[in-house]
């Protein structure tokens, strides 16, 4: 039985991941911080036909050593997905701008790093690996330098470790999501709206609006990409990025 490891999977993208990988009959160990959401996704899966058993740990990936610790004696492991993140926004002259900024790197950048240097070590040869980015990780929005820069960092830590990997036949690939239509896009919106003084359906039209295919992705179309990117058919593709924005940016 193949085991994966997902982060950040008792919501949005990690969960549409974790379900896909449950149903083909992978172990899956799902990792977030809060517990309850866990146990709930942890349920969900397994009444959702899971053929493979389901393990949920409650550790906040910026916690490094406890990463470790439980991971060590739990490999091996055939698949890692890098999927947990936050996205809180802050302007340079914000009040908590250092706050924001030390929070979501350690997350978004140091999150990533730390998940890598757990699994790793017990990854199997011809693993895979995948780090969840963002559009914008690629192009740039103003209030959001924190995630911005966090989602260009982690596309460069993937083509550094695709190459330090590929000895083992580890493969490190990204996917790039424009909106999604998740909690915390909507949560996004929000924020967004809030601080220009717009309603949130305005914000949502205009973001639509530079959207050739004119919505959201689904967390599970998102899945599904990873899913390949995770499969023997994606055994040539390392230190990748993918888009998937329904058109609205090609960077």
């Amino acid at each position: 039985m193949k085991r994966a490891v997902i982060t950040g999977a008792a919501t949005g993208i990690g969960y549409a991941i974790a379900r896909r990988l449950a149903a083909l009959g992978y172990e899956i160990i799902i990792i977030g911080r809060s517990a309850e959401k866990l146990e709930t996704a942890a349920r969900q899966l397994g009444a959702g036909g899971a053929k493979g058993k389901v393990i949920p740990l409650v550790i906040d990936v910026k916690d490094s050593k406890s990463l470790v610790d439980a991971l060590g004696d739990m490999g091996p492991f055939d698949a890692m997905v890098a999927s947990a993140g936050i996205c809180t926004q802050a302007a340079l002259d914000d009040p908590d701008a250092d706050e924001v900024w030390d929070e979501v790197l350690s997350v978004n950048l140091n999150g990533v790093w730390n998940t890598f240097k757990a699994v790793i070590p017990h990854m199997n040869t011809d693993g895979r690996a995948v780090v969840i980015s963002s559009g914008l990780g690629k192009l740039g929005r103003p209030g959001y330098s924190a995630y911005t820069a966090s989602k260009h960092a982690v596309l460069g830590l993937v083509k550094c470790l695709s190459m330090e990997l590929a000895g083992k036949r580890i493969t490190v690939n990204a996917v790039c999501p424009g909106w999604v239509n998740t909690e915390m896009a909507g949560r996004d919106l929000v924020r967004t709206a809030t601080s220009i003084g717009q309603s949130v359906e305005d914000v949502k039209k205009a973001a639509l609006d530079n959207i050739p295919l004119e919505r959201f992705v689904e967390a599970d179309e998102v899945a599904a990409l990873v899913l390949w990117l995770l499969s023997k058919d994606a055994a040539a593709v390392t230190g990748q990025a993918y888009n998937m924005s329904c058109g609205e940016f090609f960077a």
